[in-house]
């Protein structure tokens, strides 16, 4: 019995698809400064930020909860990191993105933050 290579591909993309985790906004309504944010998110933060989990950075819960009424404190950090965790790298400065970006990111980070803060136990 020989195995179709068209077949192996389609099984392999639905076992993809099945293992896929669904977008960390996936059914939530962003705003329009969070819905632009949400790509450079996606490239530059995502590799250390989830919204629940804690990566290499903290997760975007707890970010959410530090940072509800400060936005900008976000935008502050990203431009000149600190180290707050000696267990990790620090974070590296994102001085070069402009900030009008970054203020993007951070409405998504608080928008995505909040809901994954409210779906917790």
């Amino acid at each position: 019995m020989t195995r179709s290579p068209i077949l192996a591909a389609l099984l392999l993309l639905l076992l993809v698809a099945a293992c896929k985790e669904p977008a960390p906004d996936e059914g939530l309504a962003l705003s329009p400064r969070a819905a632009k944010g949400k790509a450079l998110f996606s490239t530059l933060c995502a590799a250390c930020h989830a919204p629940a989990a804690k990566l290499v950075g903290p997760p975007l819960s707890e970010m959410a909860a530090l940072y509800a009424t400060d936005p900008e404190g976000i935008v502050r950090w990203a431009v000149t990191p600190g180290r707050k965790r000696t267990d990790v790298p620090p974070m590296p400065s994102f001085r070069g993105v402009r900030e009008s970006d970054l203020a993007d990111v951070a409405q998504y980070i608080i928008e995505v933050g909040t809901a994954a803060g409210k779906q917790r136990p």
